[in-house]
């Protein structure tokens, strides 16, 4: 396998945490990719999170997809999070890809968390 350039990797994580391909596409092409990264190549924002947030509430993503996105993202060292709510965007990662330990992914759930998400915490 080739290692993708910088370039390429950055598409390949935005395509991610925006899925701006299908979820096991998107998971698929990260895992091509190396883990370790001296720098943060992309940058996780609020805006993301909400995007995928109402996506589920409209049916577009199941409580399964949202655990696989935030389980694909949570550990990685080439994606940071928003400058600012590192704190709230972690813990929001942190329950997402851990429902077993936090909460169940819900629409309440995700209605909370667009709440909190909006205010900043």
């Amino acid at each position: 396998m080739t290692t993708p350039g910088p370039r390429q990797r950055r598409e390949v994580l935005a395509d991610l945490i925006g899925l701006r391909s299908s979820l096991d596409t998107a998971i698929a092409a990260v895992r091509e990719l190396p883990w370790d990264s001296d720098v943060e190549l992309v940058q996780l924002a609020r805006t993301n999170v909400e995007d995928l947030l109402h996506r589920y509430l409209r049916g577009e993503l199941s409580a399964a997809d949202l655990e696989a996105w935030a389980n694909a993202v949570e550990s990685r060292e080439d994606i940071g999070l928003e400058h600012g709510h590192e704190e709230l965007l972690g813990a929001f990662l942190f329950e997402t890809a851990n429902p077993l330990l936090a909460e169940p992914i819900s629409h309440s759930y995700a209605r909370r968390w667009l709440k909190q998400i909006g205010s900043g915490w």
